[in-house]
């Protein structure tokens, strides 16, 4: 399920189509793609779109989203290139499910994103509401991240809303 395709027609069932969110532009990103990775705009927004993998030593799960250079090297999205939102998805063999939705102001704040003064990251590592961060870098990070997070479990009202204020605003 966690490949680009399955995962985002699983997210338009039960997210996008409901909320009238409109899918267009679609593209897979082969680059990345074992980490369910394209791009896509959703009504007036462009969305970078991953799928996490569980690692087995460390807490937390790992993305990557990285592109060549002219010199065929990997590097860091640009900022300045980059689309308006990241959208991370996350699952675990609980079926616990959920969704960061990291605008490019912040990716860029967090040095995530590749400007004149950062070279940016090819892959971070995202803690989603369930898990329980014990060292203090992941910790940190857990708390910038979850103001973006929404817990995909049990989509109700309050989920809903929070989950069209990332996508919209």
């Amino acid at each position: 399920m966690h490949n680009f395709s399955n995962t985002l027609a699983y997210v338009n069932e039960i997210f996008y189509k409901p909320n009238h969110l409109n899918l267009n532009e679609i593209r897979e990103e082969p680059q990345n793609s074992a980490y369910g990775a394209g791009i896509f705009q959703l009504g007036s927004k462009s969305v970078r779109f991953r799928v996490a993998k569980i690692t087995p030593n460390k807490i937390g799960q790992f993305v990557a989203f990285w592109e060549k250079d002219e010199n065929n090297k990997n590097q860091a999205f640009s900022y300045k290139d980059a689309p308006d939102l990241l959208v991370i998805n996350t699952f675990t063999d609980n079926e616990d499910f959920g969704q960061f939705i990291f605008p490019k102001e912040i990716l860029r704040k967090q040095n995530i994103l590749k400007t004149e003064t950062s070279k940016g990251k090819m892959a971070i590592r995202v803690y989603p509401d369930w898990e329980t961060p014990t060292s203090k870098q992941a910790i940190a990070t857990q708390t910038w991240q979850l103001p973006y997070f929404v817990n995909m479990n049990n989509i109700n009202h309050l989920t809903t809303q929070k989950l069209l204020n990332l996508y919209l605003n």
